[in-house]
């Protein structure tokens, strides 16, 4: 008994071993990665060299990879590091992951980690892009895009995609037709015809955007649902646009309605007072109202809001003091008045489409309708 007795006490002694150098390790990779959380440079890559360094774990290996392509802006570190998980731990739950982001770098980096220089100044580049002059990131970026390396088309669409977010619109066209033409084959061409057809649209180029809708793929289900999202994009901008000059053609015509009547009434009976009229009076303290309302709660709204109530006080002053001329003179403004009315609201609603557009508030006005306010 007492021999069987001691073997199940070193076997338990060696369980609990096991379990403790089990879960030190844990703990210490836990510890190596909860280091990666930092901004100053020179202490995420000491934390990224003690990951490298300490015994393998695949998570905490993904962790420092991801930091050396985010923060350390080092692709060719981070190939390594993924190569490492697939090679040394292929069945880690990462390592599925690991493999996808590898292969994407290897195509920037090259095979041999011959194009490192080249992969690591364009993860410099658009990291800092919000920090550097435009000029200064065109030159760079268009450098990187003609430079021999297989990076290149990915500095070019990212290059379109940047002048593109600046609202450079004219400019980034012929980015994206560039990419398309030199990789005719490349899922950086299929991506670029997509942003080519985008910008078009961005820049009311319809006609345009339509022809790149049209040499778009439709082979597969998703394609086609592409396709369909951009032609009705395109309708939709189309019909915005036929409205937005029936608003400016609404507006022009009510102000000229407005004072042509005012101007008629001062040629014939004289020149109305220059007391504000009791619709201004009344409607005054509504717009300052309702301008402090949304300054304090959507400062995104505010310069619409002040626009529209600015251009509701003018239409009626104008309406107003038209008809207090003709009551002071005891003619009939009954029909005008109703005119008046009408004129007034088709120039308030013009005005707000025209404000609400100009501002880029169209679409989340449109969103608010359809899926009510966002919390």
């Amino acid at each position: 008994m007492k021999p069987a007795s001691a073997r199940r006490r070193r076997g338990g002694s060696a369980l609990l071993a096991f379990v403790l150098v089990l879960a030190s390790r844990f703990a210490i990779a836990e510890s190596l990665v909860d280091r990666l959380a930092t901004d100053d440079p020179h202490a995420l890559a000491d934390a990224v060299t003690a990951i490298e360094r300490a015994p393998a774990d695949a998570d905490a290996l993904f962790a420092a990879g991801r930091a050396c392509e985010d923060k350390l802006l080092d692709p060719a570190r981070a190939l390594a590091i993924y190569d490492r998980i697939e090679r040394e731990l292929p069945d880690a739950s990462v390592a599925a992951s690991a493999r996808r982001r590898a292969d994407r770098l290897r195509e920037m980096v090259g095979a041999n980690r011959e194009h490192a220089g080249e992969a690591a100044e364009l993860a410099r580049l658009i990291a800092n892009a919000d920090r550097l002059p435009p000029d200064d990131i065109i030159a760079r970026a268009t450098a990187l895009a003609n430079a021999s390396w297989p990076g290149a088309a990915d500095a070019a669409l990212w290059l379109a995609e940047w002048l593109r977010r600046s609202g450079r619109y004219t400019d980034a066209q012929p980015r994206y037709e560039d990419v398309v033409t030199r990789w005719p084959q490349s899922r950086q061409a299929a991506t670029a015809l997509r942003g080519a057809a985008g910008n078009a649209i961005d820049a009311h180029a319809w006609d345009l955007a339509q022809s790149l809708v049209d040499r778009m793929p439709a082979a597969t289900a998703d394609e086609r649902i592409v396709r369909d999202e951009l032609s009705d994009d395109i309708a939709s901008g189309r019909r915005r646009d036929r409205f937005y000059i029936a608003a400016w053609l609404g507006l022009v015509a009510t102000f000229a309605g407005l004072l042509a009547s005012l101007l008629e009434v001062t040629l014939r009976n004289g020149r109305p007072s220059l007391r504000p009229p009791i619709e201004v009076v009344y409607f005054a303290p509504i717009a300052l109202v309702l301008v402090a309302v949304s300054v304090t709660a959507h400062r995104a709204i505010a310069p619409a809001v002040t626009l529209i109530c600015l251009g509701g006080l003018v239409f009626a002053w104008l309406s107003g003091a038209t008809l207090d001329r003709l009551r002071a003179i005891g003619r009939p403004l009954r029909a005008r008045a109703i005119a008046h009315v009408a004129a007034c609201a088709i120039g308030v609603a013009a005005l707000g489409y025209i404000a609400l557009t100009h501002d880029g508030l169209i679409e989340l006005l449109l969103d608010t309708v359809q899926f009510g306010p966002q919390a």
